[in-house]
């Protein structure tokens, strides 16, 4: 496949995957960042990645309709079948991650009610899902998320070496299929 032969995502789903990517990143970067903070010292640091979380579950939502409404473009034929079933389970587990993290991290906080609604970049704020005062939810959630967290770090880190083999080793232009 030549370089004048890449067939591309349209710009709309570079867009999406792009600022998702970006931040996704930065909000796994924060969480890494907090972790040995006092409660007070990473509150700041915890709104904002409250905030960058239901921008990415909106975002996901809004790429899955363009996804569903613009055609991707097929993988190489040179593709071995493994690596297009890899392609496909990866890409599904990411946007459950993209979706269930958010979302979880949404209930979690719902559940201390009022007092930990998530502000919006000081724009709005974000109901209080009704599940307020159940403990042992929230405890669920929380670990989930810390689990979800670590599986999405681990997927990011292998997405990109995926993407470095098949641009370094495999000669396919893959980078340039996502790049602006």
């Amino acid at each position: 496949m030549n370089h004048m032969n890449i067939s591309k995502y349209s710009k709309g789903a570079i867009a999406f995957h792009w600022i998702i990517a970006a931040l996704v990143i930065a909000n796994i970067g924060l969480a890494e960042l907090t972790e040995d903070m006092t409660r007070a010292a990473r509150g700041p640091y915890m709104d904002l990645h409250k905030s960058f979380g239901i921008c990415i579950l909106f975002l996901t939502f809004l790429r899955l309709g363009w996804r569903w409404t613009h055609p991707r473009p097929a993988l190489p034929a040179s593709l071995a079948g493994w690596e297009r079933l890899l392609s496909k389970a990866v890409h599904f587990v990411f946007y459950v991650l993209l979706i269930g993290m958010p979302l979880g991290g949404w209930l979690w906080m719902s559940t201390h009610g009022d007092k930990a609604a998530i502000d919006m970049f000081g724009l709005f704020t974000m109901p209080v899902l009704p599940v307020t005062g159940n403990e042992a939810l929230g405890d669920l959630l929380h670990e989930g998320h810390e689990i979800g967290g670590k599986a999405m770090l681990i997927l990011v880190i292998l997405h990109i070496l995926a993407a470095l083999k098949h641009q370094l080793i495999d000669r396919m232009p893959f980078i340039q299929r996502m790049w602006p």
